[in-house]
């Protein structure tokens, strides 16, 4: 039997497997469970070349995503695939987590490591004539930067400000695909990025534009901005940002969740070493960074609220009274 500390991690992410590997280092014995048949997050939609990444040069997020796997998969800790948290409690000094199947598990210690998801089809709900559109027809988050050389000659509009859109917009601009980049508010992009684009003459932006009006025609998809311009395309691509994976955590948490607090936009708030508002209750990666998400800062949130953990967790067990 495992004498060591259980630590329990709810997501396997970039960061959740960061914070796995330090906390095995570290002495604890972590656990992860991940809701879905792979670990990695959103890496296994990345499907460009890396260049952000020190050391990892050109390789993708799958590509990635195996690699921090296999790092994980060699021992570091008890991993749990397909599997979710139905509930947490306490239990005296230790919590009591209810896996799916009725399965239990305990733990010292949790870490939140779930991360975001894209923000898709919901983005286009109230625009008038969203309905007509076919399922071919809209492309939402990272599957936008899929079979980008079968829209060679075609014309897409791309929806958002930030980062993701305006990278797109250049892909495809210099892969000979006519573009539109439509954004609500001021970009969020690197001064770089939207530069190269206003530069290329296969993209026109539309500054602050709203969508007020998209119709499925048999030559296309005819969409009306406010900027009063009208446009046909063949495809829309929806890049408007991501969203935390916090909506399910006050039921998961019960009684306890009234310590867990939220930004304006569901973000998890935490002290800048990690810890939540929760005692024993701790928090790492996209989930509570929307200031800079991405791998290179969910490794380094991961490995620093390990560390938390440890400083925290060995104070406590020092200190506790003998049983």
């Amino acid at each position: 039997m495992d004498a060591r500390p259980q630590i329990g991690i709810i997501g396997g992410g970039p960061a959740g497997l960061s914070a796995a590997l330090w906390l095995g280092n570290l002495g604890f014995s972590p656990w992860l469970v991940e809701a879905t048949d792979r670990l990695g997050g959103m890496l296994n939609l990345n499907f460009l070349g890396n260049d952000w990444v020190l050391g990892q040069r050109d390789a993708t997020g799958p590509e990635l995503a195996q690699r921090f796997s296999r790092h994980i998969e060699a021992g570091v800790a008890r991993l749990w695939l397909n599997t979710c948290v139905t509930h947490v409690e306490r239990a005296g000094d230790k919590f009591r987590i209810t896996l799916n199947e009725d399965r239990q598990a305990t733990a010292h210690a949790l870490l939140i490591a779930t991360g975001t998801r894209y923000r898709g089809i919901e983005v286009l709900a109230d625009v008038p004539g969203a309905a007509t559109l076919e399922p071919a027809d809209v492309v939402c988050g990272p599957w936008a930067f899929a079979g980008l050389n079968a829209l060679r000659g075609r014309r897409v509009l791309t929806i958002g400000g930030g980062d993701n859109a305006f990278e797109n917009a250049l892909l495809l601009a210099e892969n000979g695909t006519s573009v539109d980049l439509a954004m609500r508010s001021a970009s969020r992009a690197q001064a770089a990025l939207q530069e190269a684009v206003a530069a290329h003459a296969n993209c026109h932006v539309h500054a602050q534009a709203c969508l007020l009006e998209l119709v499925r025609r048999d030559d296309g998809i005819e969409v009306a901005l406010s900027d009063g311009c009208r446009i046909i395309v063949d495809r829309v691509h929806v890049l408007a940002g991501y969203e935390p994976n916090t909506s399910a955590l006050a039921e998961l948490f019960g009684p306890l969740a009234a310590g867990l607090a939220f930004d304006a936009n569901g973000y998890l708030r935490t002290d800048t070493a990690g810890r939540t508002g929760v005692g024993g209750v701790y928090a790492c990666g996209d989930v509570c960074n929307p200031e800079f998400p991405s791998v290179v800062a969910a490794l380094a949130q991961g490995a620093r609220a390990a560390r938390t953990i440890e400083r925290d967790l060995r104070q406590f067990l020092h200190s506790a009274p003998a049983r």
